[in-house]
């Protein structure tokens, strides 16, 4: 066993911040340490390309036409989805509704559905 192998929170991070772990054209990325907590957080630069995709998707969306018993809402990012998940927010069904449902994060839907 070599030490990289036993590596502590105070090795990783030294001290309580925001460190830049990586960036790309399409996000960047900060590992962060607040006392014994240590986790990541994505910045996406631009979200426009799911944007564009989920309008198209929402305009051809007929409301009136034939569904079967799933139909797709949103599409979401992972990383969004994996905050939301760290938030409590995809475990609770009325929290997830209300955030699906809030104008603030319309652009993730692909029809006008209310839940």
């Amino acid at each position: 066993m070599d030490d990289s192998e036993n590596l502590t929170l105070g090795d990783l991070l030294p001290t309580e911040g925001c460190y830049l772990w990586s960036d790309d054209p399409e996000k960047t990325v900060y590992i962060f340490r607040d006392g014994d907590v240590m986790g990541f957080r994505t910045h996406w630069k631009s979200l426009s390309a799911l944007f564009d995709a989920n309008a198209a998707e929402a305009a051809a969306f007929s409301r009136t036409g034939t569904h079967g018993d799933i139909q797709k809402i949103a599409s979401i990012p992972k990383p969004v989805f994996y905050d939301w998940r760290d938030q409590g927010i995809t475990d609770d069904p009325d929290a997830l509704r209300r955030r699906l449902n809030d104008a603030d994060f319309s652009k993730f839907r692909t029809n006008d559905w209310r839940l």
